[in-house]
Protein backbone atom coordinates (compact mmCIF):
# COMPACT_ATOMS: atom_id res chain seq x y z
CA UNK A 1 0.00 0.00 0.00
CA UNK A 2 1.45 3.48 -1.31
CA UNK A 3 1.99 5.97 1.60
CA UNK A 4 4.14 7.75 3.80
CA UNK A 5 5.23 5.33 6.81
CA UNK A 6 6.28 6.66 10.20
CA UNK A 7 9.44 4.79 11.34
CA UNK A 8 10.31 5.37 15.07
CA UNK A 9 13.90 5.79 15.72
CA UNK A 10 14.72 3.05 18.33
CA UNK A 11 16.19 4.44 21.61
CA UNK A 12 18.41 2.64 23.87
CA UNK A 13 17.61 1.17 26.82
CA UNK A 14 19.50 2.31 30.25
CA UNK A 15 21.84 -0.86 30.49
CA UNK A 16 23.35 -0.14 26.75
CA UNK A 17 23.68 3.87 26.94
CA UNK A 18 25.72 2.80 29.87
CA UNK A 19 27.64 -0.09 28.11
CA UNK A 20 28.45 2.23 25.54
CA UNK A 21 29.84 5.48 27.49
CA UNK A 22 31.96 2.67 29.80
CA UNK A 23 33.12 1.36 25.88
CA UNK A 24 34.12 4.78 24.96
CA UNK A 25 36.05 5.70 28.26
CA UNK A 26 37.68 2.19 27.90
CA UNK A 27 38.86 3.21 24.31
CA UNK A 28 40.11 6.77 25.53
CA UNK A 29 41.91 5.27 28.72
CA UNK A 30 43.66 2.40 26.74
CA UNK A 31 44.78 5.30 23.96
CA UNK A 32 46.23 7.06 26.67
CA UNK A 33 48.59 4.20 28.33
CA UNK A 34 49.28 2.39 24.82
CA UNK A 35 49.20 5.06 21.85
CA UNK A 36 48.27 3.43 18.81
CA UNK A 37 48.52 6.75 16.60
CA UNK A 38 51.05 8.29 14.46
CA UNK A 39 51.46 11.60 15.37
CA UNK A 40 54.41 13.38 13.40
CA UNK A 41 56.51 16.69 15.08
CA UNK A 42 56.06 18.90 12.15
CA UNK A 43 58.25 21.11 11.28
CA UNK A 44 61.02 19.22 13.63
CA UNK A 45 60.35 15.71 12.01
CA UNK A 46 57.93 14.80 8.50
CA UNK A 47 56.99 11.90 7.51
CA UNK A 48 58.77 9.70 4.65
CA UNK A 49 56.98 10.12 1.32
CA UNK A 50 56.55 7.16 -1.04
CA UNK A 51 58.01 7.25 -4.23
CA UNK A 52 54.90 8.56 -6.30
CA UNK A 53 54.17 11.16 -4.37
CA UNK A 54 52.92 13.95 -6.31
CA UNK A 55 54.24 17.41 -4.94
CA UNK A 56 54.36 20.71 -6.84
CA UNK A 57 55.88 20.71 -10.59
CA UNK A 58 59.34 21.32 -12.05
CA UNK A 59 59.82 23.05 -15.51
CA UNK A 60 62.27 23.31 -17.36
CA UNK A 61 62.09 25.66 -20.32
CA UNK A 62 65.06 23.99 -22.27
CA UNK A 63 62.84 20.95 -22.98
CA UNK A 64 59.75 23.00 -23.76
CA UNK A 65 58.52 23.36 -27.80
CA UNK A 66 55.19 24.76 -26.20
CA UNK A 67 53.27 22.28 -27.63
CA UNK A 68 50.19 23.44 -25.50
CA UNK A 69 49.57 19.37 -24.50
CA UNK A 70 50.21 20.26 -20.65
CA UNK A 71 47.17 23.33 -21.02
CA UNK A 72 45.38 21.01 -23.08
CA UNK A 73 45.36 17.55 -20.56
CA UNK A 74 45.02 19.92 -17.19
CA UNK A 75 41.52 18.45 -16.04
CA UNK A 76 41.57 21.66 -13.53
CA UNK A 77 42.26 24.35 -16.25
CA UNK A 78 44.88 25.06 -13.87
CA UNK A 79 47.78 25.30 -16.80
CA UNK A 80 47.34 28.75 -18.81
CA UNK A 81 49.87 30.07 -21.79
CA UNK A 82 51.36 33.34 -22.00
CA UNK A 83 52.91 34.51 -25.18
CA UNK A 84 56.86 35.11 -24.35
CA UNK A 85 58.95 38.13 -25.87
CA UNK A 86 60.30 35.68 -28.10
CA UNK A 87 57.25 34.29 -29.65
CA UNK A 88 56.92 31.10 -27.83
CA UNK A 89 54.63 30.31 -25.57
CA UNK A 90 55.26 28.89 -22.19
CA UNK A 91 52.90 27.79 -19.08
CA UNK A 92 51.65 29.32 -16.12
CA UNK A 93 50.52 27.32 -13.42
CA UNK A 94 47.78 28.55 -10.81
CA UNK A 95 48.65 26.44 -7.92
CA UNK A 96 44.44 27.77 -6.02
CA UNK A 97 43.26 25.56 -8.87
CA UNK A 98 45.95 22.57 -9.28
CA UNK A 99 44.61 19.03 -8.11
CA UNK A 100 47.93 17.70 -7.91
CA UNK A 101 47.41 15.33 -10.64
CA UNK A 102 50.29 15.45 -13.10
CA UNK A 103 48.56 14.79 -15.80
CA UNK A 104 50.93 17.45 -17.39
CA UNK A 105 53.83 15.45 -16.45
CA UNK A 106 52.36 12.84 -18.30
CA UNK A 107 51.32 14.14 -21.36
CA UNK A 108 54.44 16.47 -21.98
CA UNK A 109 56.28 14.17 -24.57
CA UNK A 110 59.83 15.94 -24.15
CA UNK A 111 60.06 16.00 -20.42
CA UNK A 112 59.52 19.44 -19.80
CA UNK A 113 57.42 18.56 -16.70
CA UNK A 114 59.40 16.90 -13.70
CA UNK A 115 57.48 15.62 -10.15
CA UNK A 116 58.67 16.70 -7.42
CA UNK A 117 58.10 15.68 -3.38
CA UNK A 118 58.17 19.11 -2.60
CA UNK A 119 54.84 20.21 -0.86
CA UNK A 120 55.68 22.45 1.97
CA UNK A 121 54.63 25.87 -0.10
CA UNK A 122 52.51 28.50 1.82
CA UNK A 123 51.60 31.61 -0.36
CA UNK A 124 50.36 35.11 1.79
CA UNK A 125 47.61 35.60 -0.66
CA UNK A 126 45.71 33.90 -4.09
CA UNK A 127 47.44 36.18 -6.42
CA UNK A 128 50.57 35.09 -5.46
CA UNK A 129 49.47 31.11 -6.02
CA UNK A 130 49.50 31.77 -10.17
CA UNK A 131 52.99 30.88 -10.57
CA UNK A 132 54.24 32.74 -14.04
CA UNK A 133 56.94 30.97 -16.08
CA UNK A 134 59.52 33.22 -14.44
CA UNK A 135 58.46 32.17 -11.11
CA UNK A 136 58.52 28.13 -12.42
CA UNK A 137 61.69 28.58 -13.50
CA UNK A 138 63.43 28.96 -9.78
CA UNK A 139 63.08 25.79 -8.23
CA UNK A 140 61.46 25.36 -4.71
CA UNK A 141 64.47 25.33 -1.45
CA UNK A 142 64.39 21.60 -0.91
CA UNK A 143 66.06 19.96 2.23
CA UNK A 144 67.45 16.86 1.30
CA UNK A 145 64.32 14.14 2.62
CA UNK A 146 66.42 11.85 4.61
CA UNK A 147 67.03 14.93 7.02
CA UNK A 148 64.12 14.90 9.26
CA UNK A 149 61.70 12.08 7.73
CA UNK A 150 60.69 9.37 10.44
CA UNK A 151 59.78 5.96 9.24
CA UNK A 152 56.85 4.28 10.30
CA UNK A 153 56.03 -0.17 10.31
CA UNK A 154 53.34 -1.94 11.25
CA UNK A 155 54.29 -4.50 14.15
CA UNK A 156 51.68 -6.71 15.33
CA UNK A 157 48.82 -4.77 14.75
CA UNK A 158 50.58 -1.29 16.12
CA UNK A 159 52.51 1.84 14.64
CA UNK A 160 56.10 1.28 15.56
CA UNK A 161 58.64 3.81 14.24
CA UNK A 162 61.45 2.62 12.48
CA UNK A 163 64.02 5.34 12.30
CA UNK A 164 63.79 8.75 13.83
CA UNK A 165 65.26 11.59 12.47
CA UNK A 166 67.11 12.57 16.11
CA UNK A 167 68.98 8.94 16.82
CA UNK A 168 72.45 9.78 15.00
CA UNK A 169 72.31 13.36 16.94
CA UNK A 170 71.60 12.15 20.36
CA UNK A 171 74.34 8.97 19.70
CA UNK A 172 76.91 11.33 18.45
CA UNK A 173 76.45 13.46 21.76
CA UNK A 174 77.55 9.79 23.43
CA UNK A 175 80.39 9.49 21.80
Amino acid sequence: MPGIYRIKVPSPDFPRRVKGHLEAIGTGLKELIVPNRVTTQYPRERRKLSDNFRGMLQYDIDKCISCFQCAFACPANAIVMKKAPNGKYYPCVNYAKCIFCHFCVDVCSKGAWKASKFMDVAFPDMEEMLLTTEKLLRPPEVEREDERSVEYEFRAGKLIMKKHPFEDITQAGKD
